[in-house]
C-alpha cells in the first residue's frame, strides 16, 4: 500500500469515526430527554450523510457532476451552508413557539396575581402603560371624571419606574402588574382576557401617555351601539380638525396605512395606528384569543376586517403627549413602518379563523 493511498484509508477511518460519534452522541442526549424528538432529526440527518460520505470516498465527485459544480469539494460547502440555514430556520421557529408561550405565562401570572375586582359597570377601560409614571395618574383622573360609569384596568407592562404605584392613585381601578414586558401587544390582550373572563360587554382601550381625551369616549360608546358594528376607531382624520397633528413623518406612514388597510378589507379606515378604540362582546372574545402582539394597531385593523368585523371611526380630540418619550423614534419609526406592512400582508394572507360570523348575521 502506497503511503498516499495508507494516508487516505486513515482519513476515512476517522471520518467514519467522527460521523459514528455525532450520531450516537445525539442519539444518547435524545434518550436522556436533553434534547426533543422533533429538533433532533436535522443533526440526524446531518450525521448520516457526514457518514455516507465518510464510506463512499467518491461521493463527493459524483454528487459534483450531479449539481454541475467544476470543483467537487465545494459540494461539501453547499451543504455544510444549507444545513446552518436549515437549522437556523428551525431555530427561529422554535424561538417564536417559545415566545409565544412566554407571552401567555407572562400573562397568565399578571391575571392570578391581581385576582378580580368588583365589577360596577358593563364597560371596561383597558389602559395599558409602560414607564408612564408622569401620565398615568391624570390619564386614571381624566377617565373617573367623565360621568359614565366606567371600570378601569391598568396594565403595567413590566414598568420600571414607579408606573404601577402612580396607577393606584384611583378610587375603583384595578393594576395588572406583568412581570416582564410584552410590548403594546401582549399589554392590551391581557386586557381584553381579563374583559372576556369577566364577561364585560364593552373595552375601551386607552393609551396611558396623556394623549386621549376621556370626555371623548361617549362618542365611540354612542356609535358602538347605534350601529352594527364590532370595533369603534377614535379617528384624527376623518374630518379636518384643529389642534395636536403628529409628526411629519408618522403622517406619512399613516396615510399609507389607510390606503393599504382600506384596499385590503374593503373597510375605509383612516387612522389605522389609533390607540382610542371601542369593542363589542364579539370582538373582545375574539381578540382575547388572537389579538397581535407587537406594535399591533394596523394589524388588528386587517385581523377583524378579514375576519368579517365590521369596523367604524368618529372624529375625537388629541393632546400632544404630556410627559415621557414614544417608542417610536428616528430609524425605529423607519423600522415600525415595515415590521407593519410585512405582518398586515401576512395577516391578509391568513385564511380567516373559522366559525366567527359578523354581527348583522347574528
Amino acid at each position: 500500500m502506497i503511503p498516499g493511498s495508507f494516508f487516505i484509508d486513515k482519513i476515512q477511518f476517522f471520518s467514519i469515526i467522527f460521523s459514528l460519534f455525532i450520531f450516537f452522541f445525539i442519539f444518547r442526549l435524545v434518550k436522556n430527554k436533553r434534547i426533543r424528538e422533533d429538533y433532533s432529526i436535522l443533526w440526524f440527518a446531518m450525521s448520516l450523510f457526514l457518514l455516507y460520505l465518510s464510506f463512499d470516498r467518491y461521493a463527493i465527485d459524483r454528487l459534483g457532476h450531479l449539481f454541475g459544480v467544476a470543483y467537487p469539494p465545494s459540494v461539501l460547502t453547499l451543504m455544510t451552508t444549507g444545513f446552518t440555514f436549515l437549522l437556523l430556520i428551525h431555530l427561529t421557529v422554535v424561538i417564536t413557539r417559545l415566545s409565544e408561550q412566554s407571552k401567555e405565562l407572562i400573562q397568565e401570572m399578571g391575571l392570578r396575581h391581581a385576582g378580580l375586582a368588583e365589577k360596577h359597570s358593563e364597560i371596561l377601560v383597558i389602559v395599558p402603560a409602560y414607564n408612564e409614571e408622569q401620565n398615568i395618574a391624570k390619564v386614571i383622573e381624566d377617565l373617573e371624571s367623565i360621568e359614565i360609569a366606567l371600570d378601569i384596568v391598568v396594565i403595567n407592562d413590566g414598568s420600571l419606574d414607579s408606573t404601577s404605584q402612580m396607577a393606584r392613585s384611583g378610587n375603583r381601578v384595578l393594576v395588572i402588574d406583568l412581570p416582564k414586558n410584552l410590548g403594546i401587544g401582549g399589554a392590551v390582550q391581557t386586557g381584553f382576557k381579563y374583559a372576556a373572563k369577566n364577561n364585560y360587554s364593552v373595552a375601551v382601550q386607552f393609551d396611558g401617555d396623556g394623549q386621549h381625551l376621556a370626555v371623548e369616549i361617549p362618542k365611540l360608546l354612542e356609535v358602538l351601539e347605534s350601529q352594527t358594528v364590532s370595533m369603534v376607531i377614535g379617528s384624527r382624520f376623518v374630518e379636518a380638525q384643529a389642534g395636536y397633528r403628529s409628526t411629519f413623518t408618522r403622517r406619512i406612514g399613516i396615510r399609507l396605512f389607510q390606503a393599504f388597510n382600506s384596499f385590503l378589507i374593503c373597510q375605509r379606515v383612516t387612522d389605522n395606528t389609533s390607540g382610542f378604540r371601542a369593542y363589542d362582546r364579539r370582538s373582545i372574545e375574539f381578540l382575547a384569543r388572537y389579538y397581535p402582539v407587537d406594535y399591533p394597531e394596523p394589524e388588528a385593523v386587517i385581523l377583524l376586517g378579514r375576519n368579517g368585523f365590521k369596523i367604524a371611526e368618529v372624529s375625537i380630540l388629541m393632546r400632544e403627549r404630556q410627559g415621557g418619550d414614544s417608542s417610536i423614534i428616528g430609524i425605529t419609526g423607519g423600522y415600525y413602518m415595515i415590521k407593519v406592512l410585512l405582518a398586515i400582508i401576512m395577516t391578509a394572507l391568513r385564511k380567516p379563523v373559522a366559525g366567527v360570523r359578523n354581527k348583522s348575521e347574528l
